[in-house]
Formats: C-alpha cells, structure tokens, sequence
C-alpha cells in the first residue's frame, strides 16, 4: 500500500474493519434468529410430548392405549409422532412419518426429558419423500407394561426457508451497504484532505525568495488545521532565519570590507613613492592593529557559526564560578585603570557550576569589557556573585550613560551597536553581546540586561548550579 494515496489507504481500511463489522453483525443476527427459530419450535415440541407423555401414563391396557393414540396422535397438520419400546421397537407411528420410524437416541435409566435435536432423513436414514430436516425432542413414558420412548419431531422447512430469506437478504444488503459506505468513505476523505492538497500546492511555490508566502490554514482545531499552522510556524522561523543570515553576512562583509580598505590604501600609499624606514615602519604598525582586528573579527565569526552549527566543544567539568570572576577581574583591572575606571569584584560568593571554564571566561570577560567600554573615566564597574534557589548568578553593573529603551531588545543582536555617544572608546564589531549570549544558553543559562534610565547598565548571568 506503499504507492496508494492516503484517502485511498484510509478508505480501504475503512470498508475492511467495515465488512468485519458486518460479518460479524449478519452472523451474530442469524445465529440469533436460528436459535429464537428453534427455541419457539422446541417450546411446541415439548409440550406435544407432555400430551402424549401423559396419554400414555394414563391408559391402563394396550387396547386403551392403542385406542387413544390413534384418537389423538395419528394425524397432525404440523407434529408427527411415535411410540417405541426401549429396544428401539416402534409401536405406534403418525400418518406422516410410516412407513418408517424416528431414530431414536440413547436412552438413559431415570425417566426425564432428552434433550432436543435436529435430524434429516434422507440418504444417510431411512429415505422418506417429504420430510427432509426434522426436529425431534424424545422422552421417557410410563406404560402398561414399562417405560416407552415417546418422540415428538416437526418438519424444519419453514424456518429453513426463513433462514435462507434472511441469509439472502444479509449477503445481498451486506456487500451493497459495504460498497455505498466505501464511495462515501472516499468522497468523505476526499473531502476531509482537500485542505492538504491546497497546503501542498502552497508549500510548492515556497522558495528561498519567497518565504513570506503562508499555507492557508483552516479555523479549526483538527489535525489538518494543527498541521498548516505547525507549517505556518516553520516557515516563519525559516523567514526569520534566512533575514538573519543576510543580515549576518551583510554585516560580516561591511565588518571586513573597513579594515582590508584601510590596509589596502596604506600599502598603496607607502609602494606609492620611496618613504623613510620610519614611516613604513609606522605603516606597518597601523597595519598590524588592523590585522589584529581583523584576526579577533574572524575569530568571533567563526565562534557564532560553530555554536550555530553545534560544532563547538563542549567540555563539561565542575567550575568556581568565583575563582573565574577573580581571574577575569584581576586581568581586566589594568584595562579599567588605563581608562580611570574603578574595577570592584569584592567579596565573592563561592558558587560552582557545570561547564567550560574557558568558554564562562570568555563570557566573563565579555561582559567585563562592555561594561568598562561605555563607563567614563572615575565611573566604577562592579562584579557580583550569589547563590539561590539552585542558580548562580553573576551581575556585571556600571556607571556609564546607560541603555536607551528602544535599544535594549536588540542588544544581543549579531553586529548590532547602540549610539557610540555612549563612550569615547566604543569601537567593536557588536558581537560581544551575542557571543555571551550564546554561551549562556550552552550552558542551560540566561543573561539579560537591565538599563534603568541614568542609573547605568547591568548584565544579569544567570547559571544553574551544580549540587
């Protein structure tokens, strides 16, 4: 059923567990009608051969006897009856069944009720014209001279022929049914799936340049509708993806584009004419620094595309968090001190979570660097540390200008940079941010960052601690 569409596959099973349901419906109504057949016929049995039980109890003589059951029991428009002797002799037989006789059963020692049976004379029996399928209840009788076999029997034909109506009627309404229930079936799950054709031809057209494109998802809260907007939402995640990508790959190449110029243009500068060793020596230091950022631009874009790609190592082993914030600090003290910026990172609370140390360094320093970056000269920048309800969390806060509101939902944003109005010294590339951010959520943790207005900015890290 590999190659069969789904309405199709969905129809088929449906007319199997179908005909099943009607087999089993059309065999459980004639078995139900055959025994109600029967029990209605055996009540009549049973009380026809209480009759001839009790005639038979009460004659004194076999002439008396003889007498009344010619009287009564020869003839019959619907039972037919018969006398026996325990050795299987007949004695009395109805008009309907002589010449011949019923066969008769095992006879047990008390005297009670056989239990009824279905017989046919026919080829196997003796052959009497007429009678076919006959159902005959036996019993014991007490006669003038010891127990007799009394047999009651009617002929089956009647309900024979009912029971051949009802199975006529059940194989031909049963496959009729099946058929109209499996054209319905199909047009219903045809009906029930055309959505997924039109989702089908949508996502067809859905390319690369045309994301903004949506699948025509319809109100309801069924698999179908659940299934266009699950689409939905994927190509809108691919939408946002892809602008990032652009966006990523525009910036990288404006990043790169000012340092190769500026490198070009003082190589052309210096070949242009011959120069004093003093100034290609100045040249090359210019060039250097360019190359330096050059290597740190790369090195970060190379970092974001692993972590992006889930290429990135990750080491896992227990860390100080407070010893990484002394280290981080002790370095990053110089840097503060050269722009006049006070570094406090004291007392520390001991937390230690699970991770890469190196990686919650760079972190660290990240955080450290932004935060001295935009904090002006006898501004201070504070570290932090504590332990709480299983988290650790370090707050990174300084004194500068702060954050503008409409900046702060796209500060961790690739490339993105607030106003440089914020700081003398704040060139960058704007990957900081995104870097810390990546590495916190590596490690199952957040950062946010807080900028209440003329009250500086704070990085909040927030880890989960390791018992």
């Amino acid at each position: 059923m590999r190659g069969i569409s789904i309405r199709w596959r969905l129809t088929i099973w449906y007319g199997l567990v179908l005909a099943i349901v009607l087999g089993v419906f059309g065999t459980a109504v004639y078995v139900a009608m055959r025994h109600g057949l029967l029990a209605r016929i055996d009540l009549g049995l049973g009380a026809e051969l209480d009759e001839l039980s009790e005639d038979v109890q009460a004659a004194q003589d076999w002439p008396r006897l003889f007498r009344q059951l010619e009287r009564r029991f020869a003839r019959h428009d619907v039972y037919e009856f018969q006398l026996s002797r325990l050795d299987g002799k007949p004695l009395f037989v109805s008009a309907g069944v002589k010449p011949f006789h019923f066969p008769i059963p095992a006879i047990p020692d008390s005297l009670r009720r056989l239990d009824f049976e279905s017989v046919t004379l026919g080829t196997t029996n003796i052959v009497v014209k007429g009678l076919g399928s006959m159902r005959i209840t036996t019993g014991l009788a007490p006669g003038p001279d010891g127990p007799l076999v009394a047999q009651a029997a009617t002929r089956l034909a009647s309900i024979e022929g009912e029971l051949a109506q009802l199975l006529e009627v059940l194989l031909l309404a049963g496959p009729l049914a099946l058929g109209c229930a499996l054209g319905g079936g199909y047009l219903l799950a045809r009906k029930a799936l055309s959505p997924v054709d039109r989702m089908v031809q949508t996502a067809e057209r859905i390319t690369a340049t045309r994301l903004d494109e949506r699948i025509d998802a319809p109100r309801t809260n069924d698999e179908i509708g659940r299934l266009a907007r699950t689409l939905n939402g994927m190509i809108e995640r691919l939408e946002r993806s892809f602008e990032e990508i652009r966006r990523f790959t525009a910036d990288a190449a404006h990043e790169l584009r000012t340092p190769i110029a500026v490198l070009r243009n003082e190589a052309e500068v210096a070949l242009r004419s011959p120069r004093p060793p003093e100034h290609y020596r100045r040249v090359l230091e210019d060039q250097l620094e360019e190359l330096a950022r050059l290597s740190r631009l790369a090195e970060r874009l190379l970092f974001l595309c692993r972590e992006d790609a889930g290429l990135a190592p990750r080491a896992r082993a227990p860390v100080a968090l407070e010893e990484v914030v002394q280290d981080v600090a002790e370095h990053m003290r110089v840097v503060a001190e050269e722009k006049g910026v006070t570094l406090e990172a004291d007392p520390l609370i001991p937390c230690q979570v699970h991770g890469d140390e190196d990686q919650l360094r760079r972190l660290l320093y990240n955080l450290v660097d932004n935060a001295i970056k935009f904090t002006p000269a006898r501004g201070v920048v504070s570290i932090e540390t504590a332990c709480s309800a299983g988290q650790a969390r370090i707050v990174v806060a300084d004194t500068g200008a702060g954050i503008p509101p409409e900046h702060l939902p796209h500060v961790f944003e690739r490339f993105y940079r607030v106003d440089p109005s914020r700081g003398l010294d704040a060139d960058g590339a704007g990957l900081g941010l995104a870097i810390a951010r990546s590495i916190a959520l590596a490690h199952g943790g957040t950062i946010e960052i807080e900028s209440p207005p003329g009250a500086g900015a704070r990085a909040i890290l927030s880890l989960p601690e390791r018992p």
